[in-house]
């Protein structure tokens, strides 16, 4: 029977939070470890008891089947479209599946795990610079025997990924080029990283329809999660927060994304990666304007330092995700409000006294000026409250008014950042 309860994972308080990234507890010697009682403990984990490596790998693997058999959204036998990155977080969420398929019939994980890479080196990187991170990425992939496929962002085809070496991608160079030049008429690069997320959610969405899957698995952990939080704040990005952070990312109506180990802490997933049972190989995680000023470099490198010095604040940021409630769609409310043509979030920017306000701040500050006398100053103030409001619904009067009153408010900002 197995010995993990539901407290070894839960989120009591602060016990559970993402620790701080301190050099792990060293070991009494010859300690046993306090699950088995009888073999020797190799890591202390942070208020954890001491675990033998069998112990510890069973713990991490119960949190991630925990998390898929709670919420019982994944269906048994469903085909699941895997994103694979090759970032630690990312190898070791294969590994598990990979883990959970070989089990007995009782314990087996009952998925049809399809990986699916989505490169986007090509963005930022040079011809020569690509290949050599695509080589690098091909055989970190080849370390698990899973249908693998390739896809471009912003491409709605793919191909399936050989077993050897002999691969190109000037398949899908009209894509690329397409999308380069999307994102070179971007002025700022906040706007250019959130269309590149926003491209990439798409492109995940719609090969999962061309492969039949009716799932997507995503590797982002807490951390991750923390900065996407407060960095969708900042975009005006409000209404999604606890879709773009959840379990489970159920806007589309038929492909749903999950994120089955976001309960996961970076301390277990190195050291899930140290003790494992075979040698893994992981890539770094790479952002392609991490080196960049932007609004979410900025919020990363804040949780960054958190996470360094108060690693139960992250937590805390994180789990506040999980108390918001997404907007609740529906077929009368879709009818009324719509959804936003690009990200697929419901519209609610009308009556919004918060954006209407945002709106009149600019025209004050574009509109008034030292020069103006008070009956200007009262005549411009009415006029500037109805084209504030005109502005806030889409209805500026301007050429791109039908495609701005179907997007949200985020996708907004990408919109006008692009020069025309």
């Amino acid at each position: 029977m197995c010995s993990i309860v539901e407290d070894d994972f839960g989120d009591d308080g602060g016990e559970h939070a993402m620790k701080e990234n301190t050099p792990q507890l060293e070991l009494a010697g010859n300690e046993i470890c306090r699950k088995c009682n009888s073999e020797p403990a190799v890591l202390k984990l942070n208020l954890k008891d001491p675990q033998c490596r069998q112990c510890f790998l069973n713990y991490v693997r119960h949190k991630f089947r925990a998390s898929l058999g709670s919420s019982k959204i994944v269906r048994r036998g469903s085909r699941v479209l895997v994103i694979y990155t090759g970032t630690a977080e990312n190898v070791t969420l294969l590994d598990m599946i990979r883990f959970g398929l070989e089990q007995d019939s009782f314990k087996q994980l009952r998925i049809v795990p399809v990986l699916l890479f989505v490169d986007d080196s090509f963005v930022t990187q040079t011809p020569e610079r690509r290949q050599e991170q695509l080589s690098r990425r091909l055989s970190v992939l080849r370390q698990f025997n899973f249908p693998s496929y390739y896809t471009t962002s912003g491409s709605g085809k793919y191909i399936e990924l050989p077993q050897n070496d002999s691969f190109s991608s000037t398949d899908f160079d009209q894509e690329e080029a397409q999308l380069i030049h999307t994102i070179n008429a971007v002025r700022s690069v906040t706007s250019k990283q959130d269309l590149l997320q926003q491209i990439r959610m798409q492109t995940y969405r719609k090969i999962a329809k061309e492969l039949s899957c009716a799932y997507v698995f995503l590797s982002d952990i807490g951390v991750d999660l923390a900065k996407t939080l407060l960095s969708n704040v900042v975009l005006g990005r409000g209404c999604t927060l606890a879709q773009d952070v959840a379990f489970c990312d159920d806007r589309d109506d038929t492909v749903k994304i999950i994120r089955p180990v976001r309960d996961i802490n970076p301390d277990e997933i190195q050291n899930y990666l140290q003790y494992s049972e075979m040698k893994l190989d992981y890539l770094p995680n790479v952002d392609h304007f991490g080196d960049k000023p932007s609004l979410q470099n900025l919020t990363a490198a804040f949780i960054d330092n958190l996470q360094q010095s108060f690693p139960s604040t992250v937590s805390t940021v994180f789990r506040t995700g999980d108390k918001l409630d997404a907007p609740k769609s529906s077929d009368e409310q879709d009818h009324v409000h719509g959804k936003c043509c690009f990200c697929g979030a419901l519209l609610d920017y009308r009556g919004s006294k918060t954006l209407f306000a945002t709106e009149y701040s600019r025209l004050v500050s574009s509109r008034i000026n030292a020069s103006c006398n008070h009956d200007e100053i009262l005549e411009k103030s009415k006029r500037m409250e109805v084209d504030a409001e005109r502005a806030v619904n889409g209805e500026a009067g301007e050429k791109h008014d039908d495609l701005m009153k179907n997007l949200c408010h985020g996708c907004r900002n990408i919109f006008v950042d692009i020069d025309k």
